[in-house]
């Protein structure tokens, strides 16, 4: 990890600082040899990463130089010498590091880069017990010590020996702010290919410079724009917030680019102090631009957090080592401030708060994206990437104010169009209105008369449905019908003959309305002219005649007629469910099915009956496909199955008594819904012979 990306996260976000000062903050146990080999560097940077397990011990003492020196008493730490690791040391800013690993025969006898990723303070560098290098000037009195920060990397050469041994004598006389202003106190060697890396650096000065400069040329212009249009139009003052916001990011950008070209640690602590209080000042107007956006919020607040942002920031300058805190409160308030502003203009419906929104978001994926380039999670460049964020969220301010400015000019525009046509609008708008009041009442009146003539035909339908059921000795009926809408399709009826013959009907025409009602009017008529006539196969066959003539066109009419005289009992149906018969010696169900078309579908259909013989406690249920049909709310179908268990559970009860338990079942089925077809049901109970009742 670079500099520049330690500075630009810890700057952005203390959250993020922390996460990245953690990667280093622990103590290394393992005290295997590292093997450094050619395949090491086959990497796009070409660069051995050395793992960070350096056995240290604090204080000075020449002759921990020797590579035969015992250093087995010594703790094994990061380099980085951060704050978490100095609570466990007596470190008062010098030490020495000494670190052994074995080198690939292949790597000895040439020159291999000694890469310095960072540095603070000076040091003396030994391999083998013989020094090689002085990074700055190297001194036990702090005040003689010139620290050294170029990265610039430096030859070195392996002999070979198994196993090599390199020590560092480190001094950072200023490491007590160090630690609190940029996260360490130490530093990281890496290795790298001699021949990469001897150019490197000056493609990096190269390239950094004129990146930064490119950038910085770009903050300057977006703030020149805005503070012109602020001077020409002074009532405008979000520009002028807009100006001071990306004038002070423009010299944030060149303290980072200073930072990086520091040569000592004075003036890398000078460049960090200044950008502490940069960053306090950039996010202090950031957050006065954002509220100069919406005219709602309280002038007297934003002034307030204005004045709390400068106040900061001269008491950073003057104490930043005691207030660092101040720094990352600060940070954290202006942040959530910013959210929370963005927050209450999505909440208030501001259609061009979603301008602002996606540069924040793009800033936010900027960092987390720099994050994981950091962590070694993806590659790429921080500083384009932390450039694209910071970049897209001053396009995306600038965008928003040119956006408002030509949408007032805009809206200008159409206020003169509206009120051109205002008062044409109004005139249509009340001819419409009153046009749609006279198709209301004309609508409402012609429902008024359809539900008449529905309550008329449901009236008509009702009284030719029998009152009651006979009383017949020895026989105990009794019915149910409810009706899906207004005129329903079922039909239930009855016929005594002059000799005794009970004859009961029960029928299903298709569909609902005025049309079924029609065909339940036509069926009664047929079933009493020629009831006792014919036997019940020759009834439905000539019913199903005079039923086709009528020509009612997909019309139908399901029938069941039972004619029961003394003990017997004659079925005949035509497109009915099956009539359950209840055995009552024997306690279980007969399924009497008889198959055969609806009437009105066929003249000459050849329709069957069925006798049977009944005993007394015998039950017959005639019922229409509406209750074995009927789904509940989960859209399961009843079916026969607990019609059946209420016939056997009900075998010794009234026959209005089994309708009941009947009507439990379909209130029960049905849980609240409403039932999608007609329901008729009919119980037929034979209570003792009915040959011995005559």
């Amino acid at each position: 990890m670079n500099r520049y990306s330690l500075i630009i996260f810890w700057v952005i976000l203390y959250a993020l600082s922390v996460s990245v000062q953690a990667q280093d903050s622990f103590f290394q146990l393992s005290d295997d040899l590292e093997l450094l080999t050619p395949d090491a560097m086959q990497n796009e940077d070409s660069i051995i990463f050395l793992q960070d397990r350096w056995k240290f011990k604090a204080g000075d003492e020449p002759e921990r130089a020797a590579k035969q020196y015992d250093d087995s008493d010594w703790v094994t730490i990061s380099t980085n010498l951060i704050e978490a690791d100095l609570s466990f040391l007596d470190f008062e800013g010098i030490g020495w590091f000494r670190k052994d690993f074995k080198v690939d025969e292949e790597l000895t006898g040439k020159p291999i880069a000694l890469i310095i990723d960072r540095h603070l303070g000076a040091s003396e560098i030994y391999l083998n017990g013989e020094k090689i290098y002085e990074l700055g000037e190297f001194s036990t009195e702090p005040t003689q010590v010139i620290s050294y920060s170029s990265k610039k990397p430096v030859p070195i050469v392996f002999n070979g020996d198994e196993i090599q041994t390199m020590a560092v004598r480190f001094i950072n006389p200023d490491y007590a702010m160090t630690g609190r202003l940029m996260g360490y106190n130490g530093f990281r060697f890496l290795l790298g290919d001699w021949s990469v890396h001897q150019n490197q650096n000056l493609n990096f000065l190269t390239q950094w410079t004129g990146s930064n400069m490119f950038y910085i040329g770009l903050l300057l212009a977006f703030s020149v724009i805005h503070l012109l249009l602020y001077l020409f139009y002074p009532g405008e003052k979000r520009n002028l917030y807009f100006a001071l916001f990306v004038a002070i990011l423009g010299i944030f950008t060149y303290l980072i680019y200073r930072a990086e070209l520091a040569e000592n640690t004075v003036d890398t602590l000078f460049f960090i102090r200044s950008l502490v209080v940069s960053e306090v000042l950039v996010l202090t107007f950031a957050v006065r631009f954002t509220h100069s956006i919406d005219k709602s919020f309280n002038a007297v607040y934003s002034n307030a957090l204005v004045v709390f942002g400068l106040i900061v920031s001269v008491l950073i300058w003057n104490l930043p080592e005691q207030l660092i805190w101040l720094r990352e409160l600060a940070v954290i308030i202006f942040i959530v401030e910013i959210l929370r502003s963005l927050l209450v203009m999505f909440y208030r419906n501001r259609g061009d708060a979603w301008v602002l929104g996606t540069g924040v978001l793009i800033f936010i994926a900027a960092i987390l994206y720099a994050v994981l380039i950091n962590f070694n999670f993806l590659t790429g460049s921080i500083q384009a990437a932390n450039m694209a964020g910071s970049g897209a969220l001053v396009l995306s301010m600038s965008i928003f104010l040119s956006r408002n400015v030509a949408q007032t000019q805009k809206n200008l525009q159409t206020k003169l169009s509206e009120v051109k046509i205002l008062s044409e609008k109004a005139i249509e708008q009340e001819r419409l209105t009153k046009e749609r009041e006279i198709e209301k009442r004309l609508l409402q009146a012609e429902n008024d008369r359809k539900t008449s003539e529905l309550e008329e035909a449901r009236a008509l339908q009702l009284s030719m449905l029998p009152k009651e059921m006979p009383k017949l000795p020895g026989c105990d009926m009794a019915v149910y019908m409810k009706t899906a809408t207004e005129v329903g399709g079922d039909y239930y009826d009855y016929s005594v003959s002059k000799d005794g013959t009970l004859v009961l009907a029960l029928g299903d025409a298709t569909g609902h309305g005025m049309k079924a009602g029609i065909m339940v009017a036509a069926a009664k008529s047929y079933f009493h002219s020629l009831v006792h006539q014919s036997t019940g196969s020759t009834l439905l066959k000539r019913m199903s005649r005079g039923l086709y003539n009528m020509n009612m066109r997909m019309m139908y009419m399901g029938m069941m007629l039972v004619q029961v005289k003394n003990n017997r009992l004659d079925i005949a149906t035509a497109g009915m469910p099956p009539a359950l018969l209840y055995r009552n010696k024997m306690n279980k169900i007969e399924k009497i099915t008889l198959k055969a078309l609806p009437l009105g579908s066929s003249v000459e259909y050849p329709y069957k009956s069925k006798s049977l013989d009944l005993e007394s406690g015998d039950m017959l249920l005639m019922m229409s496909d509406g209750l074995t049909e009927l789904f509940n709310p989960e859209r399961e179908m009843l079916g026969t199955k607990p019609v059946e268990e209420v016939l056997k559970n009900s075998g010794h009860e009234s026959a209005e008594k089994v309708i009941d338990n009947l009507k439990d079942l379909i209130h029960t089925w049905l849980n609240g819904s409403e039932p999608q077809d007609d329901i008729t049901l009919l119980v037929f109970r034979c209570n003792q012979n009915l040959s011995e009742s005559k």
